[in-house]
């Protein structure tokens, strides 16, 4: 017979191996379901997902900022040519060196993909991919282009041995799954699951968990259910609703980080005459109060960002003044707009014309962000308080997005509307070029600015930028252009959302600004 204290002992070693077995495997409860299993094709929950199996050029690190992957290194040799020197040593999932022609083949094929949701827009401009050598590409755009590194971190890169017509059937049975990363793929169950095994030959650092499932479970509260009774190990999109179903729960941790979404009012600053203002006795107004600078400092005055956060949004959200959290290229320490000020947002109004203020309604999404119906409730009774009465209309997503972007017209049907969108390479040229730009259909600047502003200055700047491949000239140009559109009341930017997650506390787990959920971002304590 055994003595209790060897018994003991081995108990504890059986228990012991039992969690170590339990903790090579890592279950994710994810919110969104992916929807391809093509790597070219655009989606943030996908790339999330394939991220584990596919890598690009170049990554980036938890801010957004550019880092090597397979590309050791990259360079301008003129203003119009990207050079590239890939990693050498790197083996595809099936055992074949990768080369430059992979990449090549990877770039041209997202560039031609067809379909609606591509990265050709990220690609716009790139005339062509050279192989220049066996570890060496060279990227030919039409005009300068400084962002080309930042926009190739978007494209997996695959195999060319998949050929010209490999189908999005083949990727999703996983024959033609084949990438470079950290994990390959086992199995997706279309609205249930993606299941991915360990590269024991991986490149880079070897992965402590030997499986990874991406479990789909769309519905906040069923992710919580599943984290607290153990089917799953972490969650995202905990968010502050959360906070009491886990506090009792000794084992569970939440954590939230700064994402790149910005949401922000936009103002109808194109038409003379805006549909949804009216005097203060309900009759359509001869004039657009939005066209004037003051009315719209007074309503930058009317927020109080700090009060959202506190008393709305708590862990959810980061108050924002800036197109991009800190951090992000083109983060600009020294900008800040107005404080909340009551008093001084009623003088503005006054001086810009409006002693007795206007009627308005602002029109809302209210199933798209974090508690997006129920901040639009709060903004306007702060215009309220300012002296524009302010009611609102809120609708589903896919109803609001068109209708705000205006259809064929580009002529929003709004005339203050709030949107979300954020600088997904973490470089604020993204937002200055699609959201702050006058609009221009025929080379495609300025397609999300819905408002219609207009300022010759901050184009000249980000026109300027456009062409600077110097990092440090091309943030200053992109710093003063932000700095000018937003003290002009381009658009009121609210708040960043938060990346939520929760984890169980024998994890430790590093948030990322594009709240993605990375396995390679999780350990065991």
């Amino acid at each position: 017979m055994l003595s209790p204290c060897i018994s003991v002992a081995i108990a504890a070693v059986v228990l012991n191996a039992t969690m170590m077995a339990h903790a090579a495997d890592l279950r994710i409860g994810f919110k969104a379901e992916v929807t391809s299993a093509d790597p070219h094709v655009l989606n943030g929950q996908n790339r999330n997902v394939w991220a584990h199996v596919y890598e690009s050029l170049i990554s980036e690190d938890a801010k957004l900022r550019p880092v090597p992957k397979l590309a050791l290194s990259w360079r301008a040799v003129n203003p119009t040519t990207w050079e590239f020197k890939l990693r050498p040593g790197v083996h595809f999932h099936d055992g074949a060196l990768m080369s430059a022609e992979d990449v090549k083949y990877s770039i041209d094929r997202a560039m031609h993909l067809t379909g609606a949701r591509t990265f050709r827009s990220y690609l716009k401009g790139i005339t062509g991919v050279t192989v220049t050598g066996p570890l060496t590409v060279q990227i030919s755009t039409s005009e300068t282009n400084p962002t080309v590194p930042d926009n190739l971190g978007l494209i997996a890169i695959i195999p060319r041995s998949l050929g010209a017509n490999v189908s999005e059937e083949s990727f999703a049975s996983g024959k033609s799954a084949i990438g470079t990363g950290p994990y390959k793929f086992a199995a997706w169950i279309n609205g249930q699951k993606v299941v991915l095994n360990k590269n024991a030959d991986y490149w880079g650092t070897k992965e402590p968990w030997d499986s990874v499932t991406f479990q789909f479970i769309p519905r906040e509260p069923a992710r919580a259910s599943a984290l607290l009774s153990g089917a799953v190990d972490i969650i995202d999109g905990a968010t502050a609703n959360l906070k009491s179903a886990f506090r009792t729960a000794q084992n569970i941790e939440q954590t939230s980080v700064t994402s790149y979404m910005l949401n922000y009012l936009l103002l109808d600053q194109r038409r003379d005459v805006t549909p949804f203002v009216r005097d203060n006795n309900g009759a359509p107004m001869s004039s657009n109060p939005f066209k004037v600078p003051q009315v719209r400092q007074a309503m930058m005055r009317a927020i109080s960002r700090s009060g959202l956060i506190r008393f709305l949004m708590k862990a959810d959200g980061t108050a924002s003044e800036q197109l991009v959290p800190v951090g992000f290229f083109g983060y600009d320490a020294g900008l800040h707009l107005p404080d909340y000020d009551v008093a001084a947002a009623k003088a503005l109004l006054a001086e810009g014309g409006y002693p007795k203020g206007f009627r308005m309604t602002v029109q809302c999404p209210n199933n798209r962000y974090v508690n997006d119906g129920k901040l639009c409730e709060a903004m306007a009774q702060l215009f309220s308080r300012i002296g524009i009465t302010t009611e609102v209309s809120v609708m589903p997503f896919s109803v609001f997005l068109p209708r705000a972007a205006g259809g064929p017209s580009g002529v929003s049907e709004f005339s203050i509307f709030m949107l979300g969108t954020g600088a997904v390479t973490g470089d604020s040229l993204t937002m200055l070029t699609s959201i702050i730009h006058t609009p221009d259909r025929k080379t495609g600047i300025g397609a999300n600015n819905y408002g219609g502003y207009s300022n010759p200055q901050v184009d000249a700047l980000i026109d300027a930028a456009l062409e600077t491949m110097d990092p440090i000239k091309r943030e200053a140009l992109q710093q003063q252009a932000a700095r000018i559109a937003l003290e002009d009341g381009a658009i009121i930017p609210l708040l960043n959302q938060n990346a939520t997650w929760a984890y169980r506390n024998n994890l430790s787990f590093a948030p990322r600004a594009d709240g993605f959920t990375m396995a390679t971002d999780i350990r065991p304590r």
